[in-house]
């Protein structure tokens, strides 16, 4: 492939997360990568003295790409394809890196550790290996040892990071030791506790409980995360139709939080809530783009939380010049009777909302669902432009609906608009959640 072969491919190529294919003229992979921008990650290639990399180039016919929603999701899938299609080039470009794996320990409360050793090797001498993963513990009175792995991961600080935001849904034992009383990471939700005291012995249910923790991480890590929500989704349906709210809200919270660490390209980043620089810039292209009257200063956001009509809730999220204004959000407790309609829902909070004529009037309304709600919230906005984020079958984002008529996919809206609106939209969702589970567990 000569440069203005492979300018010409890039042209083909989203500014959005994914993994790019270089490809020869047998169509079989040459190398694999991710990128948080396809676009501008390949471009790099048309910059690049290194020997090896241009080797590959000239080898390669065509490039192919497959976009994701998130770095993390990247990083899954780059993960699957090296392994599927095991690239020449991915191993001649390490820059004698070993690429890291995720390991997990045969102890009856499983260990997660990040490991750099090959994987060829990993599974060969399971007593050698484990022996080179330090502080490693023995608990339970037996050595632990490496039961299985998941990888090749290219980006180790990538990887971690996943982890991290991992463990705060699914908690799991990291202590270097047992000990008498209950650890710091058991005080702030990363550890279950019974996992590592000393003188309690685990029962059945914890030792389920714990197991199934590390599961879902297995099967996130391995990209099985959409049939995990399935599975979520099912068992939460059942527990409501049992009336088993606690637990039926619990599982939901589970599939929120999993959603939110995949929906945010930037989450990858160690703060996961974003900072416009450059508001002016922004708000004057959101106008443009929605052909708004005036610059949307204040923009509001609204959502619902319930579990089948029960206990719903609604809230408010504002942004002011770009900016989250926490001290203008409000809830509202739902007085629709006995119903799961949307955008009944959406009016009630919309008509209680303009009844409070001291609140600032927002420049544009922000509203999460379809037509139904776009159209109920433009017979009660009093003239104020409104728009409505719909969601694909993965609950993420995927195009707005204005109050024109017009339709705008989010992919083909400016990254940093793209974010503003995600960002307004989970910050609505996530204080509605938050309001739902205070009246649940009062009711309870």
């Amino acid at each position: 492939m000569t440069p203005i072969e492979l300018s010409k491919e890039i042209r083909n190529l989203p500014n959005n997360p994914g993994i790019y294919l270089f490809k020869n003229s047998k169509n079989k992979p040459l190398y694999i990568g991710k990128a948080l921008n396809l676009k501008n990650r390949v471009k790099y290639y048309l910059k690049t003295n290194d020997a090896r990399f241009k080797k590959m180039i000239s080898e390669a016919h065509k490039i192919d790409f497959r976009e994701t929603n998130s770095e993390i999701e990247a990083l899954i899938l780059e993960s699957q394809y090296i392994k599927k299609y095991k690239p020449e080039f991915n191993i001649v470009l390490r820059d004698d890196k070993q690429y890291s794996s995720v390991i997990f320990t045969d102890d009856p409360f499983q260990k997660i550790f990040v490991t750099h050793q090959p994987q060829n090797k990993l599974l060969r001498d399971k007593e050698q290996e484990t022996r080179k993963i330090k502080n490693l513990t023995w608990l339970h009175g037996s050595p632990s040892f490496v039961s299985e792995h998941i990888g090749p991961f290219t980006d180790a600080g990538a990887l971690k990071t996943t982890l991290r935001l991992l463990r705060r849904i699914f908690p799991y034992c990291t202590c270097k030791q047992q000990h008498n009383n209950y650890c710091l990471n058991y005080h702030i939700g990363k550890c279950l506790g019974f996992c590592c005291l000393k003188k309690q012995t685990a029962n059945n249910l914890q030792l389920i409980i714990y197991r199934k923790n590390i599961k879902a991480i297995k099967d996130i890590l391995s990209g099985k995360r959409e049939s995990l929500i399935k599975d979520f989704e099912k068992k939460m349906k059942n527990l409501s139709n049992k009336q088993d709210y606690e637990k039926a809200i619990e599982l939901q919270g589970k599939i929120e939080k999993i959603r939110r660490v995949f929906k945010n390209a930037r989450i990858i980043n160690k703060n996961p809530v974003m900072i416009y620089h450059n508001s002016s810039r922004i708000l004057n292209s959101l106008q443009n783009i929605l052909n708004l009257l005036s610059l949307p200063h204040r923009i509001e956001c609204y959502d619902i939380a319930n579990i089948q009509g029960k206990h719903a809730v609604g809230a408010m999220a504002v942004f002011i010049n770009g900016r989250s204004d926490k001290n203008e959000y409000r809830k509202f407790k739902i007085y629709t009777k006995n119903t799961p309609n949307d955008a009944a829902m959406i009016k009630e909070i919309l008509i209680r909302r303009f009844n409070h004529s001291e609140w600032p009037k927002p420049n544009l309304i922000l509203v999460d669902g379809g037509k139904a709600q776009l159209n109920i919230a433009k017979k009660i906005s009093k003239k104020i432009p409104i728009i409505a984020l719909t969601k694909n079958e993965k609950h993420v984002g995927e195009k707005i609906l204005t109050s024109a008529g017009k339709m705008i996919t989010l992919s083909k809206l400016p990254t940093d608009i793209r974010n503003l609106l995600i960002n307004l939209d989970s910050e609505a969702h996530n204080f509605a959640i938050s309001y739902y589970r205070k009246l649940h567990r009062k009711s309870v």
